[in-house]
């Protein structure tokens, strides 16, 4: 199926109430967000830094930062998620995804700062880029992985991705995750995670 160029107007700024009464607003990445990410990559501990970008050796360069707000939501989407404090906005997570060159299917990131992880906030953000793939009609999205990153495991498996090795390189794990309508995935339509959130 082709992609649809289309940008969903559901997934525009939502304020979200996670379990513990933390308030996020959530809404598409833009070029000015460059310095936000950086910010966020950059206060990363070592063990989220390594399993966000394998090795965990990468830096907010300048290149890096416009590739990650180059978001014209079909061949690149991208969501952040902002909190704020003392009148200032910061970054606590950020998710991405990148069309294949085929356009049938797209390799997908997220990463929630350390002090905001165990809230469901990284289950939010997927959930978003999901509900986008299936917006444009893809038929999977996936992610590469550190066959070292042990706590993407378990999330990637509870979202419905299965894991297969990478036969030409045993450090790596593909979790995929094929898709279906975009009325129901994993027994969540959006609204109703969104919901489920706000009540716990």
């Amino acid at each position: 199926m082709s992609p649809n160029n289309s940008v969903n107007t559901e997934h525009q700024v939502e304020l979200i109430t996670l379990g513990n009464g933390r308030k996020v607003s959530i809404r598409p990445i833009c070029r000015s967000d460059g310095q936000l990410e950086k910010e966020l990559i950059e206060q990363l501990s070592p063990e989220t830094r390594r399993d966000r970008f394998i090795g965990g050796s990468c830096k907010a360069s300048q290149k890096l930062l416009e590739l990650l707000t180059d978001n014209d939501h079909h061949v690149h989407e991208a969501f952040i998620a902002l909190c704020s404090s003392d009148r200032a906005q910061r970054a606590v997570a950020i998710a991405h995804y990148a069309l294949d060159v085929d356009g049938r299917a797209c390799e997908c990131a997220v990463v929630v700062s350390d002090d905001w992880q165990g809230l469901g906030l990284g289950r939010l953000m997927l959930k978003r880029l999901i509900n986008c793939a299936q917006d444009q009609g893809l038929e999977r999205i996936y992610s590469i992985e550190s066959a070292q990153n042990r706590r993407v495991d378990s999330f990637a498996k509870s979202m419905g991705f299965t894991c297969k090795a990478d036969a030409k390189d045993y450090t790596l794990l593909t979790y995929t995750l094929e898709l279906k309508s975009n009325i129901e995935t994993n027994g969540f339509s959006h609204k109703e995670e969104v919901s489920r959130i706000n009540l716990e």
